[in-house]
């Protein structure tokens, strides 16, 4: 804590006022490039900090991630050799970072053991063409250098050039730190025993303790509540005495509502999140069940299958030479609820499915979600589709 003294212009001789000026935030510890490794664009230890700043934000990451994911590889082959854990945070680092690593771990004979992911905020690329992971164990760093066909460096598409990709959801930074300030100012608003609302001052003779007592009784009882509204305070002053009523604290001290929302609105735009995944209500959306289904439709569409595929197509190679047959990994089953049964009489119609498949996957169907009894209208359509 630093303090300087300074006498303004107009004070009374034997006066001070004493500004009390906090230090500067410590500089960030970065997890910057040595000489001979490319920097990040953004350094990791931002990324980080980003991630851990604002919950909406964080939430986005975590469900961009587990969607990519999905329901991890369709072959079994795949899921031995990359289970779905390691998949998962892959997809994490390139939603997070714009940047994922995974090494290919091999036997003695040259032979595909293992996928694992290399943690993206301990990677960087080296100089002379591999790769560098800098970690601490808590008392020193450690180092590992790995060959360049040892590392499969995924990036998201960006529009600026260089060794790493830029998250897409970077031009919200300035959103994440705006929605983190609020919130620490608020936290040290309350932890600073916020602001008092009033000062009391008097000049001329001093007050009994009477006096006193009825002042500071009034503005710790009555003066707080609805029911104390508009109330007034009287108090006898003797002659010579002045009691001035000071205002400090100021309407918005400790609120920014309606900033916070506006601010958090703009990062389902950056992350093309649905709103409401992550909690938010768009105004004037009627929120129904065809709203949420376009909305889940977009978010597979333009999201996270090219996430998918990206993280399908750097993979495929290795998993292939691996003796991996299928190397997709299977999506979110964004079907709506009853959408199933709903469509049984045209399949049946259709001669897709036999009326014994069609009676089997409605049992299936109430005995995994069981719920409600099926439609009457929806057992009539399917009786005729297969009489037809």
């Amino acid at each position: 804590m630093q303090r300087a003294r300074e006498r303004p212009l107009g004070i009374m001789p034997g006066m001070h006022i004493e500004l009390l000026k906090h230090d500067a935030a410590p500089a960030l510890d970065a997890l910057g490039a040595a000489t001979d490794e490319y920097p990040w664009p953004i350094d990791p230890a931002h990324l980080i900090l980003w991630s851990q700043a604002e919950p909406t934000h964080a939430r986005a990451l975590m469900l961009k991630a587990e969607g990519v994911a999905g329901g991890g590889w369709t072959d079994a082959r795949a899921a031995d050799l990359c289970p779905h854990e390691h998949l998962l945070a892959l997809a994490l680092d390139l939603e997070t970072y714009g940047n994922a690593f995974a090494r290919l771990e091999r036997d003695r004979a040259g032979g595909l053991r293992a996928i694992v992911r290399l943690p993206a905020w301990s990677m960087r690329r080296t100089r002379a063409g591999g790769y560098r992971s800098r970690m601490w164990d808590g008392l020193k760093e450690l180092r590992q250098d790995y060959a360049a066909d040892e590392v499969i460096h995924l990036r998201q598409a960006s529009a600026l050039p260089g060794w790493y990709a830029v998250p897409s959801w970077a031009a919200a930074a300035g959103v994440i730190e705006l929605l983190q300030a609020i919130t620490r100012y608020n936290v040290r608003f309350f932890a600073n025993n916020a602001v008092p609302d009033h000062i009391i001052t008097y000049t001329g003779a001093a007050l009994s303790e009477a006096q006193k007592d009825t002042i500071r009784q009034f503005f710790q009882h009555e003066f707080r509540g609805l029911d104390n509204s508009r109330k007034t305070l009287f108090v006898a002053l003797s002659e010579g005495q002045t009691l001035k009523i000071d205002r400090v604290a100021q309407d918005n001290d400790g609120r920014f509502v309606e900033l916070y929302k506006i601010a958090r609105e703009t990062l389902p735009a950056a992350h093309g999140v649905p709103p409401r995944l992550l909690g938010i209500a768009t105004p004037g959306a009627l929120g129904g069940l065809s709203e949420a289904r376009e909305q889940m439709h977009m978010f597979e569409t333009f999201t996270l299958a090219p996430r998918r595929r990206m993280l399908e197509r750097a993979l495929a190679p290795a998993l292939v030479a691996a003796g991996v047959r299928d190397t997709a990994i299977r999506p979110v089953d964004l079907t709506p609820p009853g959408a199933d049964l709903a469509a049984l009489p045209q399949l049946v119609a259709a001669g897709v499915m036999t009326p014994a498949e069609a009676r089997a996957w409605i049992d299936l169907q109430k005995a995994q979600r069981d719920p409600q009894p099926v439609p009457a209208r929806l057992l009539a359509e399917l009786l005729l589709a297969m009489e037809g």
